[in-house]
């Protein structure tokens, strides 16, 4: 799943992240080039908007503000920025999940209408995604939820499903990338939690890179489970 991953990135030609404390010099933290827009542009104008809403929260740093107000710096507990990166990782696995769930809700409520007429049966699912079939135009023309509505309509189960990793092996994955960026190579635990200086373009880019990697990793999860059996988590 890792190599998968690391795969999707190169196709981007973004490289991940080293080790933070390769990156960090004089206590300050900074990433160069920013690939911002390589990183964005995988996600669809929904899934981006609510991305980048999650990133005003967690950084503080408005989508809309200007260069100048980007390379402002700030200051950051390198264990912040660990628990940061992480539960980024888990918002891009689970926006992956949702809109996928979104997608499919919208096109199969199309087999809840009669086609031509009250008494003909309905549309097979087989049909519904037939080259033929003139229905899929009709998802265009229904009327279409915000994802960020829908997503909102979730109880704690629902988000629960969508979030969490489905096999250990991803979860394992994710502790064991994180403590690649964050821990010691002897011990695997957090090196320091000291204060990190960095501006806000390089935590954005950092986070992004961690939304980016749980979207690879839903992916790779799905296409792992169709060869191999994963444990369930």
């Amino acid at each position: 799943m890792y190599m998968m991953i690391l795969h999707k990135f190169s196709e981007m030609r973004v490289h991940l992240v080293p080790k933070l404390s390769k990156c960090v010099y004089k206590g300050r933290f900074e990433i160069w080039p920013s690939k911002e827009w390589e990183l964005e542009s995988i996600h669809s104008f929904e899934v981006l908007q609510m991305v980048r809403e999650h990133l005003s929260a967690v950084i503080g740093c408005r989508g809309n503000a200007n260069v100048t107000d980007t390379w402002v710096t700030t200051k950051i507990q390198r264990l912040r920025l660990c628990r940061l990166y992480a539960a980024s990782i888990l918002y891009g696995y689970f926006l992956k999940s949702a809109s996928l769930r979104h997608f499919l809700e919208r096109v199969f409520s199309i087999s809840n209408f009669n086609i031509g007429g009250q008494g003909q049966s309905r549309l097979p699912v087989s049909e519904i995604f037939s080259v033929e079939s003139n229905v899929i135009g009709c998802v265009g023309q229904m009327s279409q939820e915000n994802l960020r509505f829908y997503v909102m309509g979730f109880d704690q189960e629902m988000i629960q499903m969508c979030a969490k990793p489905k096999s250990i092996e991803a979860m394992n994955l994710i502790e064991r990338h994180s403590c690649a960026l964050f821990g010691d190579e002897v011990t695997g635990l957090l090196e320091t939690d000291d204060v990190i200086t960095t501006s806000f373009a390089s935590l954005k880019r950092f986070l992004l890179e961690a939304v980016d990697f749980g979207s690879f990793l839903w992916e790779s999860e799905n296409s792992v489970s169709d060869v191999y059996m994963l444990d369930e988590n």
